[in-house]
């Protein structure tokens, strides 16, 4: 087996990790926006303390996400 051939079968195996890391992203994104849409949830929380959260857990979505693409995405250019 060639050295490029052992290369391609490696970038073809994707971690564990970056399903992992792929579905708390969507996790992350989806809480935020629900928390956004629907104000029945969490309905004793006061309406600025839910945005300043939501917003939160949205910039903490997409932080993930840049972390997943910056440590699994890279790898397989």
């Amino acid at each position: 087996m060639s050295s490029d051939e052992r290369i391609r079968n490696r970038r073809s195996f994707r971690s564990p990790m970056f399903y992992i890391g792929l579905s708390m992203t969507v996790f992350y994104i989806i809480l935020g926006i629900w928390l956004l849409l629907d104000p029945s949830f969490l309905p004793g929380v006061p309406r600025d303390f839910r945005n300043i959260f939501t917003a939160m857990v949205l910039i903490y979505g997409v932080f993930r996400g840049w972390r997943v693409w910056a440590d699994y995405g890279r790898a397989t250019e």
